[in-house]
């Protein structure tokens, strides 16, 4: 499966949401980030664990202006804050794909 088909897919039972708001995407950083990922997925991390069980989407702002850029994993609600390529890597293969939240970057978790 090439990289791109990652993003933007129809809705999967996991959903990774980079926010790309105004205080998020400050002078493209979120944006920057979302290409840096793109560049850096490999056919490992997106192979087949990724069919039907997750995408990465970009969001309009989620109204959390703090620590940004933020992500937020859906049906979990899970805020992650201070992304980083490698913080959203860890995201990725760790919470998204495995169900194990990265704790260190975790901003607040719905009830």
């Amino acid at each position: 499966m090439p990289v791109k088909d990652i993003f933007n897919r129809p809705a999967a039972p996991r959903r990774l949401m980079i926010c790309t708001g105004p205080c998020c995407n400050n002078a493209g950083a979120a944006t920057r980030l979302l290409e840096e990922l793109r560049t850096r997925l490999s056919d490992a991390v997106c192979g087949a664990d990724w069919v039907g069980e997750a995408s990465c989407v970009r969001s309009s702002c989620l109204g959390k202006c703090t620590g940004e850029p933020l992500a937020f994993v859906h049906p979990d609600g899970v805020w992650y804050h201070r992304l980083s390529t490698e913080n959203l890597l860890l995201i990725l293969r760790g919470h998204v794909l495995n169900q194990e939240p990265a704790q260190s970057l975790i901003l607040e978790q719905d009830p």
